[in-house]
């Protein structure tokens, strides 16, 4: 139970979820009238159990900030932004939007989901519903950027992309982290109350917790880490499961009953040697071959990798080898390994109703990349926007997207987005993005709407269901996006939505709302009850029962033949997609020996930070106290030639773009790499954000073709080849005498 309240006479305690991150840790808003007076963590959250960090604590000063767009703004041909009427705004966007149809098609028109919307249901979902409906190719999320390599494999070797197992960090014996900081993040691809605790728990059992990563993150910091040179991932999975197949270390009775075609495996890594992975790694062959043999070895392990190992040139590699290493040494659907989820709706099933799910049943218009999800990746946009011909992007809605500081060339992103017919910003706040737009509409925030973490509950450890009422009524003129999304739709004759009978009911003047059809689906799907005929959850329920509700003590097992959707259910584990990648990594130049190492010494890694979530959360004075400048974190090594000291402002120069920065010597990075917070350099409104400055990272980046993951479409963002200069004004050490 929680603790007695003290709020304030005249007060009210509303519980919810944190919809921030991937933890969704449980809330108790503490309101008065319209207003929040605190945040904190819910001890009755089957999950978080009370854990709330800074970032949702001081949540009430994003929906209070003065700089907040609380009414529809509209462009003036200076670039002035005047308040409008929710009528005059949807009004003109729906004629323009008919306009774009009229001469170009429906396929013209494209939809961008920003990260957010995996914690607002309604937006996701009736996003979704749009481009169905339009029947366009111009479907963007923020998957493109860090995480469409899970959604590749998991349709190649479990036949459904929404299929992603996480490690049950709870019973395991031996954690590998690979390029993740769960300390910081809370857990991605992995819903873990008071995650950090639960890592303690596995060395205090006598586990251990091996962290695989260029930086001495904060999770690094309390487990054993083992550095390793960015971009190293592939090589060292490859090596360790080259070791564990030569040493007949695999569990063959496993392998006999998940899998077929793991014959195909030695083939696979046929050109992988010791001295290679040495080299690309910086870990000692004997070294990576012991990880290997203490992990077979172990009574159950899971490796778990995430944003380091999903932001290189090969990741969608990384990731198979990630899931055949645990499938090899019979650690998939097992306790203490890595298990599946039991989500509180079925977003398999939901996904696979809608056609939602698949992987390259067509290809990108300029570019030809393989769609995933019936998405395409963002590293297109700009060319799909300027490229002219049949399908040309000419007008795009993104929904709380900074696209133009967080997808890759970012730069370049901002540019394009000034080139289209039409774009349209739901969005809080003026970013580097919605500064671009012809109008911004102002959403509700998470705690102005009612919800339910359905991103959070595929990958939840203690599986769980919530939904809850929405905390304190809206600020302004603030809508909820699935309400903007309908009525925009309804200017131009769609229902959001790729259900045919949405359509038909919507041709009688009949619009479900994503409350209504979300819990049809929810009452009769697995944890549903049924309409009465068996116990169950309903919306009604779990309003009532707003701390969340457990399904189940721990994450089913014994399960793969279920949630493998191949009618044997069986995993393929011969990919020849993958086999075409390792041949791949296997041509390209060594890291050593290539000659542009000389050019570009140094390898520029990404890092989080407690008090930031991506691209906002920038202008909260509680989370920007102090210099908050991203600074860059350089080896004093490293550091020394250039004559640098802390503060010392310094150039980072990549082959497509520069930017400066402060810098920081640290130890915490490893020779040869420099670490920088990303999302920072920001323009437009939001005034704190704006003064705090910084250089924007991913304008260092490139979106071409051929530099990014090929069969994901994912934007590489780490191990970036870049140069180090200080600045001529900028102070140095004192030289010795």
């Amino acid at each position: 139970m929680n603790p007695p309240s003290t709020a304030p006479a005249g007060t009210v305690e509303r519980k919810t979820f944190c919809g921030i991150c991937e933890a969704a840790c449980g809330v108790i808003v503490t309101v008065q009238g319209d207003a929040v007076l605190k945040i904190r963590g819910d001890v009755d959250h089957p999950n978080s159990k009370g854990f709330l960090c800074p970032k949702g604590a001081a949540f009430g000063a994003v929906r209070d900030d003065p700089d907040r767009v609380l009414t529809p703004l509209q462009r003036q041909p200076d670039g002035r932004f005047v308040p409008v009427s929710w009528d005059t705004a949807l009004d003109d966007i729906g004629a323009r939007l008919r306009g774009i149809i009229q001469r170009h098609g429906r396929e013209a028109i494209g939809v961008h989901l920003g990260n957010p919307n995996g914690w607002n249901y309604g937006a996701f979902i009736w996003l979704l519903g749009m481009a169905a409906a339009l029947k366009t190719k111009h479907l963007y999320t923020a998957s493109s950027v860090d995480i469409n390599n899970y959604w590749v494999v998991g349709e190649l070797l479990y036949g459904h992309n929404l299929v992603t197992p996480f490690p049950d960090i709870a019973h395991t014996q031996f954690l590998i982290v690979l390029g993740a900081n769960p300390v910081v993040t809370h857990g991605s691809m992995m819903t873990a109350g008071r995650v950090k605790e639960q890592m303690a728990a596995i060395t205090a059992r006598g586990g251990r917790v091996v962290v695989i990563d260029p930086r001495r993150s904060e999770t690094a910091a309390q487990f054993e880490w083992q550095p390793m040179r960015p971009d190293g991932d592939p090589w060292l999975l490859a090596g360790m499961l080259k070791t564990i197949l030569d040493e007949g270390l695999a569990d063959q009775d496993a392998l006999r009953r998940q899998t077929r075609g793991a014959d195909a495996l030695p083939a696979l890594l046929k050109d992988v040697n010791g001295d290679r992975v040495a080299a690309e790694t910086g870990i000692a062959w004997a070294d990576v071959q012991a990880l290997a043999r203490a992990f077979a070895k172990s009574p159950t392990a899971a490796l778990y990798g995430r944003c380091g190992a999903s932001l290189g040139p090969f990741s969608t590699l990384t990731n198979y080898l990630i899931n055949v290493l645990n499938i090899v040494t019979g650690n998939l659907d097992r306790r203490g390994g890595m298990v599946f989820g039991q989500p509180m709706l079925d977003t398999e099933g939901f996904t696979r109703l809608f056609k939602v799910n698949g992987y390259d049943r067509w290809r990108t218009r300029v570019d030809g990349i393989p769609e995933v999800m019936g998405t395409s990746p963002l590293a297109t946009l700009p060319r799909e926007i300027r490229t002219p011909g049949k399908g040309q992007l000419r007008a795009l809605l993104i929904a709380s997207g900074n696209i133009a500081t967080t997808s890759c060339a970012s730069g370049e992103v901002g540019a394009a987005l000034d080139e289209l017919d039409l774009l349209i910003s739901l969005d809080p706040y003026l970013t580097e993005t919605s500064q671009h737009a012809h109008y911004i509409l102002p959403p509700t925030l998470w705690l102005e709407r009612d919800g339910m973490p359905i991103f959070s509950q595929m990958h939840a450890g203690m599986p769980y269901a919530q939904w809850t009422p929405a905390s304190v009524a809206p600020r302004g003129e603030a809508r909820d996006d699935w309400w903007i999304i309908d009525e925009i739709c309804k200017r131009i004759g769609l229902v959001p939505s790729a259900s045919k009978a949405a359509q038909w009911l919507g041709k009688l003047g009949i619009r479900l709302t994503p409350a209504t059809a979300v819990d049809l689906f929810l009452r009769t799907g697995p944890a549903g009850d049924w309409f009465g005929l068996k116990a169950g959850i309903s919306r009604k329920k779990l309003f009532q029962q707003t701390s969340g509700v457990a399904l189940s003590a721990e994450p089913p097992v014994g399960v793969s033949r279920q949630r493998v959707h191949f009618k044997d259910g069986l995993i393929p584990l011969a990919q020849p997609l993958m086999a075409t990648e390792m041949a791949r990594l296997i041509a390209r130049p060594s890291s050593d020996d290539d000659a542009e190492s000389k050019r570009w010494p140094l390898r520029l890694i990404s890092m989080r930070e407690l008090r930031s979530q991506n691209s906002w959360l920038h202008n909260v004075p509680k989370l920007t106290t102090g210099d908050r400048r991203p600074h860059l974190r350089i080896h004093p090594d490293d550091a020394r030639p250039l004559e640098l000291e802390d503060g010392s402002e310094v150039s980072i120069t990549s082959r497509w773009g520069e930017i400066t920065v402060p810098a920081l010597t640290s130890d915490e990075v490893m020779r040869g790499t420099v670490a920088l917070p990303h999302s920072w350099g920001h323009r437009g409104g939001w005034r704190r954000a704006v003064a705090i400055g910084g250089g924007r990272y991913n304008d260092l980046t490139s979106n071409d073709a051929t530099e990014i993951d090929i069969p994901s479409g994912n934007a590489v963002l780490n191990g970036l080849r870049v140069r180090v200069t200080r600045q001529a004004n900028a102070p140095a050490l004192a030289k010795a005498s």
